[in-house]
């Protein structure tokens, strides 16, 4: 039905990185991402460079990102309105789920 890219945050890619890339890097468009969180509108995203992203789950258009400073470290947990994220740097963030 629909793709959406995760893209990278500017300097997070590791094709910006001169010594992968002399190393053989060929990484693609989009940062790795974990397993995404679906709800009836909505869908979330962690990525490994440190966004949460949410989606249209009709479309796959991207509604919002917020930068969490640092990657995404397991999937993503819901209860009630609250998004759970754990980032690699051991902070647990807790967002409010949007209402779209």
């Amino acid at each position: 039905m629909w793709e959406a890219k995760s893209g990278y945050l500017p300097g997070e890619s590791p094709l910006d990185d001169k010594w992968r890339v002399a190393m053989g890097c060929e990484a693609g468009a989009g940062s790795p991402t974990t397993h995404p969180l679906v709800t009836k509108a909505l869908v979330y995203v962690g990525t490994w460079d440190g966004r949460l992203l949410v989606l249209d789950r009709a479309t796959g258009r991207q509604c919002a990102a917020y930068n969490l400073g640092a990657g995404v470290a397991s999937a993503l947990s819901v209860s009630g309105d609250r998004i759970f994220v754990l980032t690699d740097d051991g902070t647990v963030h807790v967002l409010a789920a949007r209402r779209d």
